[in-house]
């Protein structure tokens, strides 16, 4: 296994006198971004020319007088299809605008990547497979955590998945695979029969061409995505085809992991919650009337309690509440009601029972992350 060439040393124009080392290094900077400059908007017009050429045939072919049905069907076709390829260049282009200006924020969680790369493949699978191509994923079987933003995750992937797909038309499997290394996480994506384009030094560049016949901008935003997450790219050659690969720092705890007890009438609905804590880090436990809630919070005190507002008698949600605030310690916890209502009477009923937060159900995980990032532990775990 070969990692690709570095490619000729570039070469410079002469040192101009009179200049201290910090100018010159100014000046070739300036030099290098005219020089990326000029490639990239060379390479925009290479990737929008195509589509357009079949756009300009395509209306050549409609205005013929005399076009049978089935053409005309084809032709349209034909231009949705380009049309859809040129606007999605162009928001590629855009998103990476945003990634080199840093106008990207990551709305990070801690996650098991193999799982978000399964279910992100599996969403993806009859598109690639109405193509040809039959993608394979092995992973470990523990969970492998990251903490990240598991959209950009998701569209890194695919960033790789689909850059591979538009090459080598002969082959018909894309491999994808995650493995952990120390404080690492790798995440391949290799395609038999894919051949690299020897012009390019550096396949994660703007426009780089890794893959011959491809522009190589889903590769650069690919690489953006993972350096935000402290991350590396980079494109390794086989014998048999084309390697990408990601590495990802793992991120098994968070810094500050909580004790969650949530407290909700419908087993369900309580288990989905505590999974979602558990996926992020934290440490749930569950009970599902006032009873087992009391029993549970006097067993060991909890740093959160999320509480449905409508559990059954003789301990409603609000009732639960003021006895949980005379309990030792009580002071401490971080009540959050949950409800399906979220009027000002009952968000005044709420706080008046020493609630600290009113949510809504359905509850997001970004709303979980925010309410938990402001909460430190009572005793360091």
């Amino acid at each position: 296994m070969n990692q690709t060439s570095a490619g000729p040393t570039p070469s410079f124009p002469p040192e101009p006198e009179g200049q201290t080392p910090s100018e010159r290094a100014l000046s070739l900077a300036l030099q290098e971004a005219d020089r990326r400059k000029d490639e990239l908007l060379a390479a925009l017009g290479h990737e929008l020319r195509n589509p357009m050429s079949a756009l300009a045939a395509s209306v050549g072919l409609l205005r013929q007088e005399n076009l049978p049905p089935e053409k005309r069907r084809r032709a349209l076709d034909l231009m949705e299809r380009q049309i859809y390829a040129m606007s999605s260049t162009v928001d590629d282009l855009l998103e990476l605008s945003r990634l080199n200006r840093g106008r990207i924020t990551l709305k990070r969680q801690f996650l098991d990547l193999g799982r978000l790369v399964s279910c992100t493949l599996e969403d993806r699978r009859a598109e690639f497979e109405s193509q040809g191509l039959e993608l394979t994923f092995q992973r470990p079987d523990e969970p492998i955590r990251v903490n990240g933003d598991p959209t950009r995750l998701g569209e890194l992937l695919m960033h790789l998945v689909t850059h591979l797909a538009r090459s080598a038309p002969g082959a018909d499997e894309i491999q994808v695979s995650l493995t952990h290394e120390g404080l690492e996480t790798r995440l391949s994506v290799c395609r038999r029969g894919s051949s690299l384009a020897p012009e390019s030094p550096n396949p994660f560049e703007p426009f780089g061409r890794l893959v011959a016949g491809t522009s190589g901008l889903e590769l650069s935003l690919a690489r953006g995505i993972a350096e935000l997450h402290g991350g590396s790219a980079r494109a390794l050659g086989l014998e048999t085809g084309l390697c990408l690969e990601i590495r990802l720092p793992l991120n098994p705890e968070p810094e500050k992991a909580l004790d969650v007890l949530v407290v909700e009438d419908d087993p369900d609905s309580a288990e989905l919650l505590a999974l979602l804590l558990e996926s992020v880090g934290h440490h749930p436990r569950t009970a599902h009337d006032g009873t087992q809630a009391l029993q549970a919070v006097r067993s060991a005190l909890p740093d959160v309690v999320f509480c449905d507002l409508g559990l059954p008698a003789p301990l409603d949600g609000c009732t639960l509440a003021r006895i949980l605030r005379q309990e030792p310690g009580g002071g401490e916890i971080l009540l959050v009601a949950l409800t399906g209502s979220g009027s000002e009477e009952d968000r005044a009923r709420s706080r008046q029972a020493g609630f600290d937060l009113h949510l809504v159900k359905p509850t997001s995980p970004e709303q979980l992350h925010s309410i938990l990032a402001t909460r430190s532990p009572r005793v360091p775990r």
